[in-house]
């Protein structure tokens, strides 16, 4: 049985039960995602009551359109791609998306350290919160999921340059927003 972009053959034998009806090998298939996701709409969102919408909408979509996954990534890796569309439309009808400076030097402050992790300073959660929602979600995504820069494009609908532009800009604002602060570390720290 072929594996689903870098997906196990278990998540490949659910992945054909679902595709044929199954409900419960589809819950199986999200429940491992399902943490993850809530807490990445809770963060982009910054609503719990938005991001469990959020959440079951994707998770919705997804079941619907299971016929539309190719499996050229894992499939919580879709689930997240399906989950970051929603909510990225939600916050663009909220507030005016900043574009990404072009001139962003390639050197500066890293502050993963700052953001790992649940319980956020107040002074971190709102300089996140401030980032355009593509920048924020890049950082959170990388930082808090841990997801290497090519799921990260796949889940964007980007490529891996642009992944690393959003970082860079991403990083660079916080430690501007930041300074004095939070210890943000070296700030010539390369990404």
């Amino acid at each position: 049985m072929a594996q689903h972009g870098g997906g196990s053959t278990a998540e490949a034998r659910l992945l054909e039960q679902a595709r044929a009806g199954d409900r419960h090998a589809f819950a199986t298939l999200v429940h491992d995602a399902a943490p993850a996701l809530e807490r990445l709409a809770t963060r982009m969102l910054g609503h719990r009551h938005d991001a469990e919408d959020a959440t079951q909408e994707a998770v919705l979509y997804a079941w619907r359109r299971l016929e539309s996954f190719r499996g050229d990534a894992r499939f919580s890796t879709w689930l997240h791609r399906i989950l970051v569309s929603r909510s990225l439309d939600a916050l663009r009808r909220r507030r005016d998306v900043e574009p990404i400076p072009a001139d962003v030097p390639a050197s500066v402050a890293a502050p993963e350290s700052v953001v790992e992790g649940r319980d956020l300073e107040p002074a971190v959660r709102d300089a996140i919160d401030d980032l355009p929602p593509v920048q924020g979600v890049t950082l959170l995504l990388r930082v808090d999921h841990g997801l290497p820069y090519g799921e990260i494009a796949y889940v964007l609908g980007t490529t891996r340059n642009a992944v690393r532009v959003n970082l860079i800009a991403a990083r660079k604002r916080l430690a501007l927003r930041l300074r004095g602060t939070v210890d943000l570390g070296d700030p010539e720290a390369a990404s």
